[in-house]
């Protein structure tokens, strides 16, 4: 079993004496060490973590045992980090992506452990990529739109504000942002047809299927095999599991004030982008 030491250095300089500092979790710290000076650059602040994940001669399964080292400082980072923002009341300290502390760099201080265990590991940073338009295509688009007197569509601004949280590390944000656009798409959509289907029906009965009382995840699958013939629980893929994993997250955040991953808001946008894409098509 090899002994790792996994170290990141952090964008920021975090006014914090050296040390380690205990999580609640019994015997995971992170160790806040001598801020970097480079000359002509802003301090910062390096950080580090021992784990003991268990031994492996494959390559592959290597790679995701220090993938999931990274993962567990970086919570353990995004946790201190949410402190200091709170105590320090700097609004510019936001939780941090694996992309923004790259490269991973790992030691390893126990017994001598092979080479794969030890290389930096480094993830790229991969932001909301633009639509490829011509100028002229651009051009025409935004004069067409601005002469018509109607904002932009709610959902496509939700998902830009949602795809720049999640490269800031706003993650808790990322997701509610998804769920704003789900919520006022999805229901939007859901209501009118409703509305078109049961048009010259008691109106408590539309109100009924439209209200809270008939639940999100209702609508969503049974309301939705009902009036559109296409319900979410039956779309090929795992798109309920993710969707149900991501309501659940936003809930969480909303009703208990938890936090999100990464991982979640990455999940969050592409629940979010998929319902978008099927209400446009029902």
């Amino acid at each position: 079993m090899p002994e790792l030491q996994v170290s990141v250095v952090l964008p920021y300089y975090l006014r914090l004496a050296e040390g380690d500092y205990q999580t609640a979790q019994a015997g995971e710290t992170v160790q806040i060490l001598a801020p970097l000076l480079l000359e002509g650059t802003a301090p910062r602040t390096p950080v580090r973590a021992r784990f003991n994940p268990e031994d492996s001669a494959d390559p592959d399964e290597i790679q995701r045992r220090r993938a999931r080292c990274g993962e567990q400082l970086l919570r353990r980072i995004n946790s201190l980090l949410r402190w200091y923002r709170s105590v320090s009341r700097r609004a510019d300290i936001t939780e941090l992506t694996r992309a923004q502390v790259s490269p991973f760099r790992f030691e390893a201080t126990g017994a001598v452990a092979a080479a794969e265990w030890t290389a930096p590991l480094e993830y790229e940073a991969a932001g909301p990529q633009p639509v490829a338009l011509t100028l002229e295509q651009t051009t025409q688009a935004v004069r067409a739109g601005l002469a018509g007197g109607d904002d932009p569509d709610v959902a496509d601004l939700f998902l830009l504000d949602a795809e720049r949280a999640l490269h800031q590390g706003r993650f808790r944000e990322t997701v509610l942002f998804c769920w704003s656009t789900i919520d006022s798409v999805f229901n939007r959509r859901f209501d009118s047809l409703v509305e078109l289907a049961l048009a010259g029906e008691w109106v408590e009965g539309r109100e009924f299927f439209k209200g809270l009382d008939f639940k999100l995840r209702n609508k969503m699958s049974a309301g939705m095999h009902i009036f559109a013939k296409r319900s979410l629980f039956r779309e090929p893929g795992d798109l309920w599991q993710r969707l149900s994993a991501s309501y659940n997250r936003r809930n969480a955040i909303i009703h208990r004030g938890e936090n999100a991953t990464e991982d979640e808001a990455t999940q969050a946008i592409d629940v979010a982008r998929r319902i978008v894409q099927i209400m446009r098509e029902v």
